[in-house]
């Protein structure tokens, strides 16, 4: 009983014991940091990257060019940082809006699957187009979820959107 009563006096060590206590929820919350940082980065990247392409559809720099699908989204993979594996997994929906009152953006996710495809339809002059931009990204860590367009694996999707009226050209 005394050895005991004497262990439980001594205080050395207490710092090592306290910090081993602490170190899992810190580094926990650093990373869990660092992950939503990098997440919202590359989403933010993605949003530019499109603008920056739609750009040149609304200006008829595509049309002139006759751009296909993959051209288009190696111009967004292009301008997209921290691009990982973009030019196999980005999915865009490029579609000519006839009445603005009739405007439907796609869901991303249906059941944790991926729920759209690539349509490239760009129009003429004149035309109001939607172009939607769809970037699967696995996250570094996935303890926790802050996003509802997920697949069934984990993999948030990432999105990005643009509508515009196409400008006069040629």
């Amino acid at each position: 009983m005394r050895g005991f009563r004497r262990f439980l006096e001594r205080s050395d060590g207490a710092a090592a014991t306290e910090f081993a206590l602490l170190i899992l929820p810190f580094a926990y919350l650093i990373f869990a940091i660092l992950n939503v940082s990098l997440t919202y980065f590359v989403d933010t990247s993605l949003d530019a990257a499109l603008h920056k392409a739609a750009r040149k559809v609304r200006v008829g720099y595509a049309d002139t060019n006759a751009w296909t699908i993959s051209q288009f989204k190696a111009d967004i993979c292009a301008s997209l940082l921290l691009s990982f594996k973009c030019s196999s997994s980005l999915v865009v929906r490029a579609v000519v809006v006839t009445d603005m009152s009739s405007v439907s953006y796609a869901s991303p996710t249906l059941n944790g699957n991926l729920n759209v495809s690539d349509t490239y339809s760009t129009g003429s002059a004149g035309d109001y187009v939607l172009i939607q931009a769809y970037l699967p990204w696995k996250p570094v860590l996935a303890f926790y979820n802050f996003s509802s367009a997920r697949l069934s694996d984990g993999t948030y999707i990432l999105s990005a959107s643009d509508l515009f009226k196409n400008e006069p050209y040629k």
